[in-house]
């Protein structure tokens, strides 16, 4: 299912990006080096993944990940407020449905961002991503529910964490393909001693 996943992200990435190429030929979208906002600062993304059981760490080694019978279909909206040459602060919204096996349930999720656009190779950009925020979740499934359960209470309010990298070409910056790990937890006792869900995601952002 994962390498499901991530081969629908490549292709739509470039199924999208194909039909511009002559176009971007004639136009710069290179990022301005200004310290007012970049010329994209709106940005609309999907993506789609699937829970595993273990801990946040181990999403970043998603090879040596058990994955649960839950997967995660989301949509997010981001808007910059800080942007000073390649690095952009802001916000963004997201919601989400959690399909298990058993039981689903929605989120939404709310958090403030940081990424760094510095990162250039040839014609690609690399651009690590990393957001914080608050998640609220309808109901459990799969392994977050065994997790709550161990709590003693259904919290539905937990920290929300949103790592990512993502991908785009210098000359067609509207487009990005990115992986996401996304996270809820207790924030080590701050709301909830429990490191609730992870999922391993890849996904589609536009910006404009």
């Amino acid at each position: 299912m994962l390498r499901s996943v991530f081969a629908a992200t490549v292709v739509a990435f470039f199924c999208s990006i194909l039909p511009n190429a002559a176009q971007a030929q004639a136009s710069d979208y290179r990022y301005p080096e200004k310290t007012a906002l970049s010329e994209f600062d709106e940005a609309v993304f999907f993506f789609g993944g699937q829970f595993h059981k273990d801990w946040f760490v181990d999403s970043f080694t998603p090879w040596n990940a058990t994955f649960d019978d839950t997967y995660l279909i989301a949509a997010g909206y981001q808007r910059t407020w800080l942007d000073w040459k390649d690095v952009r602060i802001g916000t963004e919204i997201g919601i989400s449905g959690r399909i298990g096996s058993a039981a689903s349930s929605a989120e939404i999720w709310g958090a403030v961002y940081g990424r760094y656009d510095g990162f250039v190779v040839g014609n690609f950009r690399f651009s690590p991503l990393f957001s914080i925020g608050l998640s609220y979740a309808t109901g459990t499934q799969g392994y977050e529910g065994e997790r709550m359960n161990v709590w003693g209470r259904y919290q539905p309010l937990l920290v929300y964490l949103g790592p990512e990298i993502a991908f785009s070409l210098v000359d067609q910056p509207q487009w990005e393909a990115f992986t996401r790990f996304h996270h809820r937890s207790g924030a080590y006792g701050l709301i909830a001693d429990m490191d609730a869900s992870n999922a391993v995601t890849a996904g589609i952002r536009y910006k404009f």
